[in-house]
């Protein structure tokens, strides 16, 4: 089945992963640009909004999601809804990875060397982020037998 007719058979798990090489191609530079003119945008931001508050408060800026918000802009006009949903969901189960490494790093940071506090705090949020990703994707693969 080619991905074009998995997207509209109802029984396909759209959270688990395929490699397609050949959608590098279908990307526009014109997306590329407003995902890092967005993005950089919003970092100068909340570096100026940090550097003003000087408290903790700063940090929150440096969390803002411009990059999701910029990416399902954007996927919602070249494909639909339905995959910017998709996206999204991977996007709140990295959020929650996000909040494991930002905490960890929070804790070894003032202990640990900054190279080691950094790297594994990337760790981890690879391990929760993935493993949030593929518990999502085997839920909604038994779902779906269940409904077929």
């Amino acid at each position: 089945m080619s991905a074009r007719e998995s997207q509209n058979n109802p029984h396909t798990n759209h959270f688990i992963p395929r490699f397609e090489p050949g959608r590098i191609k279908e990307a526009r530079f014109r997306d590329y640009a407003i995902r890092f003119a967005f993005g950089g945008t919003i970092s100068v931001v909340a570096a100026l909004i940090g550097a003003v508050l000087k408290e903790p408060i700063g940090g929150i800026f440096t969390a803002f999601p411009a990059i999701m918000l910029a990416s399902l802009t954007l996927i919602d006009k070249a494909e639909d809804r339905e995959h910017a949903s998709y996206d999204a969901v991977g996007a709140a189960l990295g959020a929650v990875g996000f909040i494991a490494c930002a905490f960890f790093i929070s804790r070894t940071l003032g202990q640990w060397p900054v190279a080691a506090s950094l790297g594994m705090g990337i760790l981890i949020w690879l391990v929760v982020s993935v493993g949030l990703y593929a518990l999502y994707a085997l839920v909604a693969s038994l779902r779906r037998k269940g409904e077929g």
